[in-house]
């Protein structure tokens, strides 16, 4: 059976000048359906284990994509660690490949009470997470 490929996650920070919210990005191909959920989470745990991921910040979300196996990103089986440029209210992305099925990415947020936002109706193959503080 063949699984929609995440092919990449990309983050975006925000501008100060234009209040716009980092936007964490998932990138699909191939066809199929993709289960998600986002939930935040007091340690950064990858499924099956009791190791935490190193991934740092106030706040954690953790996003996992069911139904997905992941493309050439993750080269050797090596997490994603990205790190958004700038003053931005994300801290760092962490993202693992997938794992029967199952990939995971946790999002450590600069302040304890971001307001995160999941848009999953763009038509080009994307989820999109957006993350900003509550005071905007």
């Amino acid at each position: 059976m063949a699984y929609p490929v995440l092919e990449a996650v990309a983050v975006s920070p925000g501008t100060d000048a234009e209040a716009e919210p980092d936007t964490v990005v998932f990138s699909f191909g191939g066809d199929g359906s993709i289960g998600w959920s986002a939930r935040f989470v007091d340690i950064a745990f990858r499924d099956g284990t009791d190791v935490p991921a190193p991934v740092s910040g106030k706040c954690l979300l953790q996003v996992d994509l069911s139904g997905v196996d992941t493309g050439d990103t993750w080269t050797g089986g090596s997490p994603v660690h990205l790190f958004p440029s700038g003053a931005s209210e994300t801290v760092e992305v962490f993202s693992y490949p997938s794992e029967n099925h199952l990939a995971q990415t946790f999002i450590g947020t600069r302040t304890s009470t971001p307001v995160i936002t999941v848009d999953t109706a763009d038509p080009t193959g994307t989820l999109i997470i957006t993350v900003e503080t509550a005071m905007r």
